[in-house]
């Protein structure tokens, strides 16, 4: 029997995992949870305010789906296997992110489109981005980064000290928001890889074919040399007690 029910269909994001376990070799797909769409409502600021709500419902859907992923991640995950009559630890870590821009720029709270610094791994300023001189921008210091971030959204929590926020964002181009995976061990601690997980998803990007024939002849571990196992979005490392 269909039953009826009161409310509207409501448009839903999936949030996928592909868990890639480096023991046996298997790779798992996973469905961990949905991201609401946030449509923008009709009030003064509109496009300012439904921007800060859909960072906000983001980085707490991914806290509600990644909290124990976090949690392990410093402090490990003993399996229930055993090896030699050891204790067997698992410490997840995040070895690549696939998105498209956009969702790359939402993830790590900055700025999206147009801003000063439009690259999420250097401070390249934006009337030289894609020139010679671009080359010697320095990177994005991760820490430093983090502790704005802190700061503006300390002050956008407690609707105080307005300039003193827009003055912080303008400094890395990022909102006033913290992103969730910055708490993941390995992002933000040594190596301080939360600019360099990213990896844009080629169904998302567009470029001419010639450009196509060259790309696809470089293994994806040449374009992402810092990371061990580049066809994987997490993965598990296990330490052994």
């Amino acid at each position: 029997m269909i039953g009826t029910f009161p409310c509207a269909a409501h448009k839903l994001y999936p949030i996928r995992v592909r868990l890639v376990n480096v023991v046996s070799g298997d790779i798992e797909w996973l469905t961990v949870a949905y991201v609401p769409v946030v449509q923008k409502l009709q009030e003064p600021s509109a496009s300012d305010k439904a921007r800060d709500r859909r960072c906000g419902v983001l980085q707490r859907v991914l806290f509600l789906a990644f909290r124990e992923v976090i949690q392990a991640s410093r402090d490990g995950l003993e399996l229930p296997e055993r090896w030699k009559d050891d204790a067997l630890w698992a410490f997840p870590r995040v070895l690549l992110y696939v998105c498209d821009q956009p969702e790359e720029r939402a993830v790590l709270c900055l700025k999206p489109g147009i801003c000063a610094y439009p690259c999420s791994l250097c401070t390249v300023e934006k009337g030289i981005a894609g020139a010679p001189m671009a080359l010697r921008s320095v990177d994005r210091v991760v820490v430093r980064t983090l502790e704005r971030q802190v700061e503006a959204a300390t002050h956008l929590a407690t609707s105080s000290n307005r300039q003193r926020r827009i003055h912080l964002e303008s400094l890395d181009s990022t909102n006033s928001f913290v992103p969730v995976l910055a708490a993941m061990s390995g992002l933000s601690t040594p190596p301080h890889l939360l600019y360099r997980m990213i990896g844009f998803d080629a169904l998302h990007v567009s470029f001419a074919s010639t450009y196509h024939d060259t790309c696809a002849a470089i293994p994806a571990s040449e374009c992402f040399p810092l990371l061990p196992n580049a066809t994987a979005y997490f993965g598990l490392t296990p330490i052994l007690f």
